[in-house]
């Protein structure tokens, strides 16, 4: 009698992970989700099986990128609502369906492929779809301020990977639900999105609410994306419950990923006519309401790991500072119009933890090599679960929230004298603070680890309106160079900190 009971539970169990949920009413859809996620994680990871035509499968990126949707078939255009939703076709690359669930009026409704609603470029040799193979993902779009057309404010596409911008920009940095075993020798583990719940707004409302899943290996993760467009940043609330399937050795929250070959403080490829190439040129941490660090991003010789701080933050993000067509001259790319990612911790982020970051070797702009995520100090073991909450807000240029504080517009770096072991260093500050108080300007300067200081002096540029900080200081050749500064005037701090990991070989 035991074993018919135990069969009848593990298949009514079957039945409700592998099948949508029943009742989703509006409110209690959260706690559906969590519910499914959690019961998920009790079950073997299932590897996902691709549903698409090898044809599809057979595609390169390229011919990938020459299937459009029509954005006349979007989700909710007809409704004339403040968002909609436009999809991407699986194909190349994206061969993980994903499963979508529209929810009006507290019932769900699966969203399904219709092939007509696609358009399918030249060099394409395209063949019927018969069935309905889900999506590789979706874009969520928004009403620009005159209400004349709609922009891309997201977009979920490949892993557990999203991205923010606002109108007039193009993605750039790149989110994630989570990161696993980054930066190990064993590998890193990349989970997914299995499946997601979008909730159809009202035509007053102001921000569009997501649900999803995501699976892998390790874990199963319940996800809520609370996201509003606010013109000059697009704001995403995220709340996260993780379910442990196995022990990885090592999670990253909130992680943040772009591209970073060269900047200012180079060394600048002779065969790249292009002055500078990045999707973000700075690490911005707040350690405390008015602590602020600036570390310029590195692409350095070797796999580099960087513990960038410890104890309790409240924000930390990879942002794109300079925006200005002039420092890239590259018409294809845009990396002036790419957003800075700003995240705010709320819940979930204890002090006994560090952010770290993780830089790799790159020798073109075609991949991501900047890595940055928060990691716990003990990671949860197979059977455990642990929450958290946070926002990103994708903005264009620099982070509001540092007010009048002066901030690193530049930092260069002299190699010229590398040979006899010395290296200088110049760094240019710009802010309301350092032109209120321009005179008796002071440099604070200290070498952290690998050398020695020589000299630190700071100048100011009244044409400019800018202070130039300038270093000098003699390598001991026996591990990386770390170093911090900062102006200030009468011992009143008047820049944010630059800190400075200089790995370079």
């Amino acid at each position: 009698m035991k074993h018919w009971i135990l069969i009848a539970v593990y298949s009514v169990a079957l039945l409700f992970f592998f099948f949508p949920l029943v009742s989703s009413a509006q409110p209690t859809v959260w706690e559906e989700v969590k519910t499914k996620a959690r019961g998920l994680a009790n079950f073997p990871f299932r590897e996902p099986r691709s549903r698409i035509p090898s044809w599809l499968e057979k595609l390169s990126t390229s011919q990938w990128e020459e299937i459009h949707f029509d954005a006349n078939n979007s989700l909710w255009r007809a409704d004339n609502l403040p968002f909609e939703i436009q999809f991407y076709h699986l194909g190349s690359l994206f061969r993980i369906p994903v499963t979508l669930f529209e929810v009006v009026h507290e019932q769900e409704r699966k969203i399904e492929f219709v092939e007509k609603s696609f358009f399918y470029g030249p060099s394409i040799q395209k063949k019927p779809i018969d069935k309905d193979i889900d999506f590789a993902g979706f874009a969520v779009y928004s009403s620009d301020w005159q209400k004349k057309e709609y922009c891309m404010i997201t977009k979920f596409l490949g892993a557990c990977f999203f991205q923010g911008l606002t109108c007039g920009q193009i993605p750039g940095i790149t989110a994630r639900t989570i990161a696993i075993n980054t930066a190990l020798s064993e590998g890193e583990e990349f989970p997914f999105f299995r499946e997601f719940w979008l909730i159809k707004p009202k035509k007053e409302d102001s921000q569009l609410e997501l649900y999803a899943i995501v699976d892998s290996p390790s874990i199963t993760q319940a996800c809520r994306f609370v996201i509003l467009f606010e013109g000059f940043s697009t704001v995403c609330k995220i709340d996260s419950q993780l379910f442990f399937r196995a022990s990885p050795k090592k999670i990253g929250l909130a992680p943040l990923s772009a591209m970073f070959e060269y900047g200012e403080n180079g060394p600048k490829p002779a065969s790249d006519f292009r002055p500078q190439v990045h999707e973000a040129d700075g690490l911005l941490i707040q350690s405390a309401p008015d602590d602020w660090s600036w570390s310029p991003l590195e692409n350095p010789p070797r796999l580099v790991l960087k513990e960038m701080t410890k104890g309790q933050l409240l924000g930390f993000g990879l942002v794109q500072r300079n925006n200005s067509f002039d420092s890239y001259l590259d018409l294809q790319r845009r990396f002036q119009d790419m957003p800075s990612a700003w995240v705010q911790l709320k819940e979930g982020f204890s002090e006994a933890g560090k952010l770290e970051l993780v830089e790799i070797p790159l020798k073109d702009d075609l991949n991501k090599n900047i890595i940055l995520y928060w990691t716990p100090a003990r990671t949860p073991f197979a059977g455990q679960s642990a929450s958290f909450s946070y926002t990103i807000s994708w903005l264009k240029g620099d982070v509001p929230a540092e007010g009048k504080l002066g901030k690193v517009v530049s930092s260069r770096i002299d190699r010229s004298k590398r040979v006899q072991g010395k290296t200088a260093f110049l760094v240019s500050f710009k802010g309301e603070l350092l032109e209120e108080e321009a005179f008796g300007l002071n440099a604070v300067v200290h070498v952290l680890a690998g050398g020695e200081l020589l000299y630190a002096t700071v100048g100011w540029n009244d044409r400019e309106k800018i202070a130039l900080l300038e270093a000098q200081v003699q390598e001991n050749g026996k591990e990386p160079l770390r170093m911090e500064g900062w102006i200030e005037r009468n011992g009143r701090r008047l820049t944010e900190r630059w800190i400075e990991d200089f790995t370079n070989e």
